[in-house]
This record gives structure tokens, C-alpha cells and sequence, in this order.
């Protein structure tokens, strides 16, 4: 039936608890940029952090949900210190600011065996994630993800990002896939099955945490109620 299996990535592929918000972290931040050569008080950085951030996040967009580009946001922070970085400098800031945030990182059990699964049915693997690349690529590296994929659309990239029925539109305009022969597996009602439902594809609602309620009008086809993905294989005849 589907030829093209579109995957959100963290709590679906990826389980992922991040702390980037906290005072500590920004002081830990902070402490690391010391080392590199960046001085800041860690209440200012946070402060231009977010304000800037907000600001990007708040300007006008053609898209219904709209994506920033977070080097933008770090370039504005560190040229009110002065700093003029290059973009592999600002990527290298942006990348260990994701590192510093870890509280902890892996694959789910199955998601290497649905994957796997899948490939071995002839099936197209894609990656539809809310993101930032440079957060998001060096993690898709270190879990091994990568060569699974027969595309990878990270919304920092591409402007918007789910629910917005534009990214899905994206992906299926890009590869040429015809939305009848695809099924976005995800974790998030509000985001990933709302999204897919919006663009006119099939939604499998992983149930990776203990929220599942059964609705009268699901945005979603199918569901796996314990969270696993190995019943994307059997509900649709992989």
C-alpha cells in the first residue's frame, strides 16, 4: 500500500531529554565559551539569547508555521560583543551549545529494526523533523541514522516546520512522491498527525508515552497504543 514511510525524529526515532533553558546551563555555556575565546556574563547572553530569538520567531512569514534559522540568532548575540564569526565558527558555537545541553541521548530499542524492515521491504525512508540542522545533523551522525534515509528535510532548512501542510508539501514536491502512497509515523498529535491529516497523508500515531486516549475523530489512520514501532511493519502490511 505505501511505498514511502515519512519519519518524525525525536520521540519517535530518537528519545532525547535536553536542557536549554536553565540558568545552569547558560552558566555552563558560558564557562565553555570562556575557554574558547567569548566573554560574556552568562545573564547577558541569556537575555540577548531569548530576546533575539523571539524576535526572529515573531517576524512576518508566508508560511502558517514558520522556522528560524538559529545561526542567525547566535550571529546577532555574538556581534553585540563584537564578534565577527564566520559561518563554520558560528556552526561549531551552535553545535556544542546542543552538546552542553545533553541530559541524554540514544535510539529508541526499535528503531533500528523497523528501519531495517523497512529497507528490506523496498520501502522509501524519509525524515520530515522540527529542527535545527546545526543541532540536528551531528546527532543524525551519531546514532547512525543517516544511511537509512532516502531524504532529509529539517525544517530550519526549509522555513517552516509541522503542522504547517507546507513542509509535507515540500518533501512530496521534492522526491516526487504521491501522498497516496505515504504515512507519516509520529509522536506528536498536535504536530506530526495533525500536519500530515492538513496535507492530505496518512498519520500513524506512535504512543511513545503513557498519553494515549482513543478520539471520536482521530487525525490519524493508525495507532500503536504501546508505542512500539514494530507495529508500523504489521498495520501496513510491510
Amino acid at each position: 500500500m505505501y511505498q514511502n514511510y515519512v519519519f518524525d525524529l525525536y520521540g519517535t526515532l530518537i528519545d532525547i531529554h535536553t536542557d536549554e533553558s536553565s540558568k545552569n546551563f547558560f552558566k555552563k555555556y558560558v564557562k565553555w565559551l570562556r575557554k574558547q575565546g567569548y566573554y560574556f556574563d552568562w545573564k547577558v547572553f541569556h537575555k540577548w539569547y531569548e530576546k533575539i530569538e523571539k524576535y526572529h520567531r515573531d517576524m512576518p512569514s508566508t508560511h502558517s508555521k514558520p522556522e528560524i534559522q538559529v545561526e542567525d540568532v547566535f550571529r546577532e548575540v555574538f556581534a553585540g560583543k563584537g564578534y565577527v564569526l564566520s559561518d563554520d565558527e558560528i556552526v561549531y558555537l551552535c553545535e556544542n551549545f546542543r552538546k552542553i545541553s545533553y541530559i541524554y541521548l540514544s535510539l529508541f530499542p526499535d528503531t533500528i529494526a523497523c528501519l531495517e524492515g523497512l529497507k528490506k521491504a523496498g520501502k522509501k525512508i524519509y525524515l520530515l523533523s522540527n529542527a535545527q540542522r546545526s543541532f540536528t545533523w551531528q546527532e543524525l551522525e551519531q546514532t547512525g541514522l543517516v544511511p537509512y534515509f532516502d531524504g532529509i528535510l529539517i525544517s530550519s532548512d526549509e522555513g517552516c516546520m509541522k503542522p504547517d501542510p507546507d513542509f509535507y508539501d515540500i518533501l512530496c514536491d521534492r522526491y516526487q512522491l504521491k501522498k497516496e502512497e505515504c504515512v507519516m509515523i509520529g509522536n506528536e498529535l498536535k504536530s506530526d498527525m495533525a500536519g500530515a491529516k492538513a496535507a492530505g497523508i496518512d498519520g500513524f500515531y506512535i504512543n511513545r508515552y503513557p498519553v494515549f486516549k482513543p478520539e471520536e475523530n482521530p487525525a490519524y489512520k493508525y495507532v500503536s497504543e504501546k508505542g512500539s514501532l514494530m507495529e508500523v511493519l504489521s498495520k501496513t502490511g510491510v
